[in-house]
């Protein structure tokens, strides 16, 4: 799927797609964004990165008509979402003050502060002496956050979600929580599993759903990521499409559209590989411990053969996503690099 080509969902909605991660040759991975007309306003899911998605979007909104509004919502403040976030500047040049919204959640504010510098050490940090390369963990962040170019995730009207009040949301026959926009239209469901900040976004007009990240598979790899409410996440999602609530299911990463079948197939497999994933952790730690570098080979060899994919399956997101999973687990860690070890907790009092 060629970078920044477009896709028309129905008359209001455009999906436009992103492409992956090849650090080998500097290119940056691009999430998928959704450019959406509601009413008179324009609603952008995420803005990628790099000037040539930059101008598909700006092209995907010219192609939806005239708006009043404008409405900027980020998933969640991974580089690869928020490089082009003052594209909102020039879509709103001609509006009125005011008429302009960006949020995106307080817990990945940070992120927009620095580029991504402070959460991307810390990440790698997790897998220094693990991953051949990571030995400066700061320098390896810097390194990997360089390609994301040009990056300006901040703008004047930036605001976080947490400033609004909190809603119940209801879709379908889900109780959820979150904040919505534009009557309703519009709903930011709070979700953070693939990270702290992470939300989904609902278009009641489209009876779609962004998934964002949420589905880029069934373990996380982010020193943030929730395992128990990615796998939540999936399971509403796949909720509302077998009750016939949503139709079309986008994500970030995954460069196609997911139509009733094809999203109940998608969800249900993720969720199906969760399970078998689990499994296959528990039989490689045992009973009390395992070896931290043993542990990545063979859970990403289990992974492989169950079938997983990820945004990114390279040695260093593979590596974060088996201590992610040992995290999951409940182990705790002790040592540092190669000589690295996770245990259970020990609770009995026997010798």
């Amino acid at each position: 799927m060629p970078l920044a080509e477009v896709v028309e969902i129905d008359p209001q909605t455009r999906l436009v797609f992103g492409q992956g991660l090849d650090l080998a040759h500097g290119q940056p991975d691009v999430a998928n964004a959704i450019v959406h007309l509601t009413g008179e306003t324009l609603v952008l899911v995420d803005t990628g990165v790099t000037i040539a998605f930059r101008d598909a979007l700006a092209a995907a909104a010219e192609s939806l008509g005239t708006w009043s509004e404008v409405l900027l919502l980020t998933t969640h403040g991974h580089a690869d979402h928020v490089g082009n976030n003052d594209l909102i500047e020039s879509l709103a040049a001609d509006l009125p003050l005011g008429r302009a919204r960006h949020y995106v959640s307080a817990f990945d504010a940070g992120q927009l502060l620095d580029n991504g510098q402070t959460y991307w050490t810390r990440s790698l940090a997790r897998v220094q002496g693990l991953v051949r390369g990571v030995d400066d963990p700061a320098a390896s962040a810097q390194a990997l956050m360089s390609i994301f170019q040009p990056m300006v995730p901040r703008t004047r009207f930036t605001r976080t979600f947490e400033e609004l009040p909190l809603e119940h949301l209801r879709v379908g026959p889900l109780h959820l929580s979150g904040w919505s926009f534009c009557d309703g239209a519009i709903q930011a469901i709070r979700t953070r599993g693939h990270c702290a900040g992470q939300i989904v976004v609902h278009l009641a007009d489209s009876k779609l759903i962004h998934l964002s990240d949420e589905s880029n598979g069934p373990c996380g790899a982010m020193h943030d990521a929730n395992q128990l409410n990615i796998v939540r996440a999936v399971g509403d999602a796949l909720t509302l499409v077998e009750t016939g609530h949503v139709d079309v299911v986008t994500e970030g990463h995954r460069f196609e559209l997911l139509r009733r079948d094809a999203a109940i197939a998608r969800l249900s497999d993720i969720l199906n590989q969760a399970a078998e994933l689990d499994a296959a952790a528990g039989r490689l730690i045992g009973a009390d411990s395992c070896d931290t570098a043993t542990f990545i080979d063979e859970f990403t060899a289990e992974a492989e053969r169950i079938g997983v994919t990820g945004a990114n399956p390279n040695p260093m997101f593979n590596a974060m996503t088996a201590l992610e999973k040992l995290h999951d687990q409940g182990l705790v860690p002790s040592g540092d690099g190669p000589e690295q070890k996770w245990r259970r907790p020990r609770l009995n009092t026997e010798p």
